[in-house]
């Protein structure tokens, strides 16, 4: 298992234990009072991400890379909200019996949102939807051949943990995922980030 999937498996964890926390903290400590609700929200992150890619003929196999997102969400009741979200997750460097390349990944998706609260200050959101994912790849150096490239609607999830710095901003954590291919090269990918929510 690679370092990135165990820190992944580690966040999850994070998640879990930070959603069952406020409950218990709620019977020795005080809380602040409830934020009201927003009715949307900006978020943003950078982090890592994984690549679910086939190193078999490889000569260098690198399947970590840089993640950025940005998610736009509008809340159409309290339990139910639309989101516009951009993903690029980078791109790691994978071989082949031909040479080196690099495969990447972005995607731009439009889902819905489900919120869960966990208290005054811990909140959560499960994101799920449609997106258009274009995945490239370009042997290295870059000029030796021309890039390939593809376009393809796929599936995306989305899991954010936040919490509320004071009543509009809110630190998040957050793991996104969906699939990409050029050609047979690809698979699934995923990207943990951490960043900034402003709700308005």
């Amino acid at each position: 298992m690679s370092r990135f999937r165990v820190r992944v498996a580690m966040a999850l964890a994070v998640l879990a234990v930070l959603a069952a926390a406020p409950a218990a903290w709620a019977q020795v400590m005080p809380m602040s009072p409830p934020v009201t609700a927003p009715r949307a929200y900006l978020s943003v992150g950078i982090g890592g991400s994984a690549y679910e890619v086939d190193c078999a003929y490889s000569y260098q196999c690198d399947s970590i890379g840089g993640a950025g997102r940005v998610a736009l969400g509008l809340f159409l009741m309290p339990l139910l909200g639309l989101e516009v979200a951009a993903v690029d997750f980078g791109k790691s460097r994978i071989g082949d019996r031909y040479g080196d390349a690099e495969f990447g990944v972005r995607m731009v998706g439009v889902g819905i949102v489900l919120p869960v609260d966990y208290g005054a200050r811990f909140n959560g959101l499960l994101r799920l939807g449609v997106a258009s994912v274009r995945s490239t790849l370009q042997v290295v150096p870059a000029g030796t051949a021309p890039q390939s490239s593809s376009t393809s609607a796929e599936g995306y999830y989305g899991l954010t943990m936040g919490y509320m710095l004071m009543p509009q901003l809110a630190v998040e954590l957050s793991l996104d995922g969906t699939r990409g291919y050029v050609g047979q090269v690809g698979g699934r990918v995923d990207a943990l980030t951490v960043g900034l929510s402003l709700r308005f």
